[in-house]
């Protein structure tokens, strides 16, 4: 194809529309690999069973 031919349109604007969807397929896996991922740290991290209780220190002042 000749250079100074002007492309149709449907030829340049494939690169920002295919940009635009990869970052939005990116955003979306995050958003479920956010989904599925946290509950289960913040299960662990509120697990109060294998907790020790702290001994109790008297102030020194």
């Amino acid at each position: 194809m000749r250079s100074d031919i002007p492309k149709p349109d449907s030829e340049t604007n494939k690169a920002p529309m295919i940009a635009i969807i990869v970052i939005v397929a990116l955003f979306i896996l995050g958003y479920f690999a956010y989904t599925m991922f946290i509950p289960k740290q913040v299960e662990q991290m509120n697990k109060t069973e294998n907790v020790q209780p702290t001994e109790k220190v008297k102030d020194s002042i």
